[in-house]
């Protein structure tokens, strides 16, 4: 079957405090790939009642620091499946009460397979895109599982249709 990319989608809201800045008083990255573990782990749990383990979080590209007062998004979803694994991306923001700014600070893949035990009875779903930039995070997992795009590489470009996208 085919699922749509909606029903895969989990956004998870944190309040910055001082508690978790570092030595430079910005957000803690160790913060950051905590959450995103939390979030990515609930978008497998959206996607099949099959149990997954993270594989590897493959790659977090930080693109900007995240400051005191303001909070920290992810959203993530499903974007790409194999035989026994999916690929999850996240996309990081740091919204800013006082400007009311919402800015892209980083880009997350992380790797899920499925635990031992699970048996297949079944292919694991399709997932089905539908905005540009999500196909666009779809159909980079090749070029990036093949070396011919660097992550940098890919969250550069993506922060550029980031930025077309939500008009920033």
């Amino acid at each position: 079957g085919i699922m749509n990319v909606d029903k895969t989608k989990v956004i998870g809201n944190y309040t910055i405090y001082k508690k978790n800045m570092n030595r430079h008083n910005t957000l803690f990255g160790g913060y950051i790939l905590f959450w995103l573990d939390e979030i990515m782990g609930m978008t497998a749990r959206k996607y099949s009642e099959l149990f997954f383990v993270t594989a590897s979080i493959d790659t977090y590209q930080f693109i900007d620091k995240v400051c005191e007062n303001e909070f920290l998004k992810i959203k993530s979803y499903v974007s790409s499946v194999g035989k026994k694994s999916i690929e999850i991306f996240a996309e990081v923001t740091a919204y800013n009460g006082e400007t009311r700014h919402e800015r892209l600070v980083g880009t997350a893949f992380s790797t899920f397979s499925l635990r031992k035990d699970q048996v297949l009875k079944h292919k694991l779903e399709e997932i089905e895109y539908n905005t540009e930039i999500e196909k666009f995070v779809h159909f980079s997992h090749e070029e990036r599982k093949n070396y011919k795009i660097t992550n940098r590489e890919f969250s550069k470009e993506y922060l550029k249709k980031y930025n077309q996208y939500y008009g920033a």
